[in-house]
């Protein structure tokens, strides 16, 4: 009965991980970086979304976007992404790459737009200042 009771408890608890955790996109690690063709393996392919014409996006460890290129190829446990020669000479081995995901720039361009706006009325805060 011990058993059961330890199993069920298990049981559950992973289902509330697999809940919670399944809208975290899965990142995948860069393999091989061809540098003179600006060519980048990882290890993620169609089976984690990177499929052909998509966006992925490489990572330093501060979660500073490094450089973003585009799928050229993909196998179901592998993808290359071309990016441009002079990006490439800079992405090591273990690289963090995710998905390009839209929300994120929308949410950057709302961000501009209210900046914008702001910086409109700092403006017009200034001409009445002048006057």
């Amino acid at each position: 009965m011990q058993k059961i009771k330890v199993f069920l408890v298990s049981l559950t608890i992973l289902v509330l991980a697999a809940t919670f955790f399944g809208g975290v996109a899965m990142a995948a690690q860069v393999t091989r970086v061809n540098e003179s063709n600006g060519r980048v393996h990882i290890n993620g392919g169609e089976i984690d979304g990177y499929t052909l014409g998509a966006i992925v996006c490489f990572y330093v460890s501060t979660r500073e976007t490094l450089v973003c290129g585009i799928v050229q190829t993909a196998s179901p446990s592998t993808a290359v992404v071309k990016v441009e020669k002079k990006w490439g000479k800079r992405i090591v081995k273990r690289t963090e790459a995710m998905l390009y995901v839209e929300e994120d720039e929308e949410m950057k361009q709302e961000d501009k737009k209210e900046a914008k706006e702001e910086d409109k009325e700092e403006m017009k805060e200034n001409e009445d200042r002048f006057r």
